[in-house]
């Protein structure tokens, strides 16, 4: 019988960590099935959904406080349920970027508006650059969000636009395939 786990690590970045945690999951007979990966401040984080048999998993499990030691990672496991396994309510999936002039408080805006329309963030990225020629900040946002079939893509592409409009934020919205 398969078992999933997820697993958090973060550390100093460095080459070899995905090798090192590959590596990890190989030898002890588990499978990365989806994973997320950055380095954020110069610290290399990672979440990571796995499977694997049970002893195996048994085994990883009783090996990974040496595996932080020798990779130099904090890092935890967290149970996890096989992705066939997930409940999910029908959504529409779409795609969200946005680009404006860094300012506190888009991320609140634009997340109030999701929540109030029931609409889930699957994943998010988010980052600040400089703007060319000037002394301003750019800040970008890539969003997956999955808006459930009773709610009306058009109401949340409306509200999001106001937004934009009231907050000087170029927006795209744009239904995708999966």
């Amino acid at each position: 019988m398969r078992e999933y786990r997820i697993l958090f690590a973060s550390g100093p970045d460095g080459p070899g960590i995905v090798y090192q945690v590959s590596k990890f999951l190989f030898d002890h007979g588990c499978n990365m099935e989806d994973s997320r990966m950055a380095v954020l401040g110069g610290q290399f984080a990672l979440m990571m959904l796995f499977s694997g048999p049970a002893g195996d998993v048994a085994r990883l499990e009783g090996d990974l406080a040496r595996f932080q030691e020798t990779a130099g990672l904090k890092a935890q496991l967290l149970g996890a349920m096989a992705p066939t396994e997930v409940a999910r309510e029908p959504t529409l999936p779409v795609r969200v970027e946005l680009v404006a002039m860094d300012a506190p408080g888009i991320m609140v805006q634009l997340a109030e508006i999701l929540k109030a329309k029931r609409v889930n963030i699957e994943t998010l990225e988010a980052h600040l650059a400089p703007a060319p020629a000037s002394d301003t900040t750019i800040s970008s946002v890539k969003l997956k969000i999955c808006v459930p079939r009773d709610v009306s893509p058009v109401e949340v592409k409306e509200e999001l636009t106001v937004l934009a409009t009231n907050i000087n934020v170029d927006i795209l919205f744009q239904p995708v395939q999966e």
